[in-house]
């Protein structure tokens, strides 16, 4: 995955980006729940761990998007805290 210099980019940029990732996040922990649940009924059902330890593979991406995420706050704040040019005060 390519990076991007948050500092380059648009409030509104980084807002739309933020949201995405948020999304993203959310729609990847539902899919890791399924999985784990389908992995322990299968478990339980057939006796066969094999697709238990499958919705941790997921974790990795979920803390990268939230690292991401927390940049991207950090920018924002940035944002609001810079003088607009032309102000002195």
């Amino acid at each position: 995955m390519k990076q991007q210099d948050l500092s380059k980019l648009t409030v509104d940029e980084l807002k739309t980006k933020s949201k995405i990732l948020k999304i993203s996040s959310i729609v990847i922990l539902v899919a890791m729940a399924i999985m784990l649940i389908s992995g322990i009924f299968f478990m339980l059902k057939m006796k066969s761990p094999v697709l238990t330890f499958l919705p941790v593979a997921f974790l990795p991406l979920v803390i990268v998007f939230s690292n991401q995420i927390k940049s991207i706050k950090e920018e924002l704040n940035k944002e609001k805290t810079l003088p607009i040019k032309g102000e002195f005060f």
